[in-house]
């Protein structure tokens, strides 16, 4: 995770400051944890996503962010790597 998204999916702090978060809740899929399904998030980015049940959700091979916004429209924002190893890779 920490070469494909290169840190904090949502404030960009660095890998060493992140942990995983199941974007796909494990009780809802059989306990699958699989890479595809997880995403980094410092602590405090993680916390916003379960406290404010906000959603990863994954389209296409990227991640959105899924929440309301102050008129309660549920918006989708991108939330694209900050990986220069993955860059490199994908442009290469």
């Amino acid at each position: 995770m920490a070469a494909r998204d290169g840190g904090c999916l949502m404030c960009g702090r660095p890998p060493s400051w992140c942990e995983a978060h199941h974007i796909d809740h494990w009780d809802e899929h059989a306990g699958r944890t699989d890479i595809d399904s997880g995403v980094l998030l410092c602590r405090f980015c993680h916390l916003n996503i379960h406290n404010n049940r906000w959603r990863i959700r994954r389209r296409d091979g990227d991640y959105l962010l899924e929440k309301p916004d102050p008129d309660g429209i549920l918006r989708h924002m991108p939330l694209p790597s900050r990986s220069p190893a993955l860059e490199r890779l994908l442009t290469g």
